[in-house]
Formats: C-alpha cells, sequence, structure tokens
C-alpha cells in the first residue's frame, strides 16, 4: 500500500513539475521568434502581404471578474503591435487595413471541448481603406481565400470558434468607390462616458411613452460617436452621429440606439431611434426627418 501510495505521489509530483515547466516556458518564451513563420502564413492563406512589425508576447494574468476558483486561475492575452494587411495589387492606398494594436483574451481549458474561446479582442488604432474599381473588383474581397473556401471539404467542421466582446479606439475608414461614385472619410470615436439613449431621444419620443420599444427589452446606451465627409453621386456629403456598441450584433434581442444627421448638397437627412437585431433589421424604430430636395435630387 505504501509502496503504491509512494509511486502516486512520485506520478503526481511529476505532473506538478512538468505544468510547472511549462507555464514558466510559456511566460519566459520569446514569441517574436513566431514573427517571421506567422507572418507568412496569414500572407499565404489570405494571398496579401500581412506583417506583425512591432512586439508579439502573451501575458498571464488572473480575471478577477470571473466567478469562484476560475478568478485565481492566470488566463494568457496575446498581443501585437504594428499589424499591417497589404492591399490588393492594383490598390492605390498604400495598405488595406492598420492596427496600431489587438490585444486577445484567450481560455485554453475550452481547446479540451475542441472550442476556441477568445471572450474579447480589442483593437487599437484600426483604420482601412476600402477601394472599388470601375470593373467591379473590390479590395476587401480576398480571391485567393474564396477560392480555398470552395475547394475544401464541405463538412463542417467539429471546432467552434466562441468570441465575446470586440472594442477598439478611435479609428477612421476611407472609402473610393468609382460605381458608386463615392469618396468618403469616415471616423469613429468612442464616447469616455456612455451617453444614455433616453438622454437624446426621450423628448423625440415622449419621456416614459415606451412606444416602439421592443417589450422587455433594454435599450443600449451610446458608446461611440462618429463623422463622416466627402463626395457621393457628384455632392459634398457630409454627416455625424452616435451608435450603440457592439453588444448588438450578437444579441438580437437588445435594441441598437442609433443617430444621424447627414447632409448632401442641398439636403439633409437625420434619423433618430433603434434597430433590433441589426444583422437581419428585425424590428425598426426611427424617426425619419427630411429637409429641402428630395434624396433623389440631390445625388443624381
Amino acid at each position: 500500500m505504501s509502496r503504491t501510495r509512494g509511486l502516486l505521489l512520485g506520478l503526481l509530483g511529476g505532473v506538478a513539475v512538468l505544468a510547472v515547466a511549462l507555464v514558466v516556458l510559456l511566460a519566459t518564451f520569446d514569441w517574436n521568434l513566431l514573427r517571421p513563420t506567422l507572418n507568412e502564413r496569414v500572407s499565404d492563406i489570405l494571398g496579401r502581404p500581412f506583417a506583425i512589425q512591432g512586439e508579439l508576447d502573451l501575458r498571464w494574468q488572473r480575471d478577477r471578474e470571473r466567478p469562484g476558483w476560475r478568478a485565481w486561475l492566470p488566463q494568457p492575452t496575446l498581443t501585437a503591435e504594428d499589424i499591417t494587411l497589404g492591399n490588393a495589387e492594383w490598390g492605390q492606398a498604400p495598405y488595406f487595413i492598420h492596427l496600431d494594436s489587438v490585444a486577445a483574451e484567450l481560455r485554453p481549458l475550452a481547446l479540451l471541448g475542441k472550442r476556441v474561446s477568445i471572450p474579447a479582442i480589442t483593437l487599437g488604432g484600426p483604420s482601412a481603406h476600402l477601394e472599388r474599381l470601375a470593373d467591379g473588383r473590390a479590395n476587401w474581397t480576398f480571391e485567393k481565400l474564396a477560392a480555398s473556401d470552395e475547394a475544401a471539404d464541405e463538412k463542417p467542421s467539429a471546432w467552434v470558434l466562441d468570441i465575446g466582446t470586440i472594442g477598439f479606439d478611435q479609428g477612421s475608414v476611407s472609402l473610393d468607390d468609382p460605381l458608386a461614385r463615392a469618396q468618403l472619410q469616415l471616423n469613429v470615436t468612442p464616447l469616455g462616458e456612455p451617453v444614455p439613449y433616453s438622454q437624446i431621444l426621450g423628448a423625440a419620443q415622449g419621456e416614459g411613452s415606451g412606444e416602439g420599444q421592443v417589450q422587455g427589452a433594454v435599450t443600449q446606451d451610446y458608446a461611440f460617436a462618429w463623422n463622416a465627409k466627402g463626395r457621393y453621386a457628384g455632392q459634398p456629403l457630409a454627416g455625424e452621429g452616435r451608435v450603440g456598441g457592439l453588444l448588438a450584433l450578437q444579441d438580437a434581442t437588445l435594441p441598437f440606439p442609433l443617430q444621424v444627421d447627414l447632409r448632401a448638397g442641398k439636403t439633409r437627412v437625420t434619423v433618430e431611434g433603434t434597430l433590433t437585431d441589426p444583422r437581419n433589421l428585425g424590428a425598426l424604430d426611427l424617426r425619419l426627418r427630411l429637409s429641402g430636395d428630395s434624396w433623389a435630387t440631390s445625388t443624381r
């Protein structure tokens, strides 16, 4: 009995030593050594030059907001700096997408259930240049990736990708589209403190009336402010507004607040209200105001 117990204790001790050694290895490993391989692999998959030009690191820290013993278990966060995804060969912009930084929280234990769990992704300084030619080619279409998807086995994968929240700080998007006769610059800035939806729309919808609201649903506060300027259909265009956070893209029952003030030529359009399930337009509660020439006249 004592010998069996000794073997068992020795086995458990060996497993513990290996676990500690693995943690130390992961914590001290220079992840920058993987950058060339990672850059080459992603570039090959997308058919575009991809590069992590800054630091690549894996940090371990506890998440004190998790319940029970999980709050004491360190979780890894993968960070990378100065990331660039190249433009199409015919593109005019220097790149398609650039990020100052990205941080992705990981849950390793979920891999045991064939689930890639990323509770949160934070994007720092995102910027994108969208371009489309008169012949219809667009730089947001990845031909090599689409071809590989068509050639792949259609059998669904046993693995599941589970992404929680996506956050970002100030970002920008430019659009150059001759087909739509559009040249636009859009800037998005997170609000320092969320602005309650009722603060802006309460008066317009009647305080306490709750008309048009999805029963039992709580509307998000405004999370981002945006502004746009440029030209559309031959007319100068400018606009600004506010939108809710990205949570409504995951929760189809959560009303998504939207505020738009758009001016094109002599036309002004304002929209205030909410969208429920924005991806499928499950429900609309919007107030639209139009002044000046008709939109069709302004954009002919």
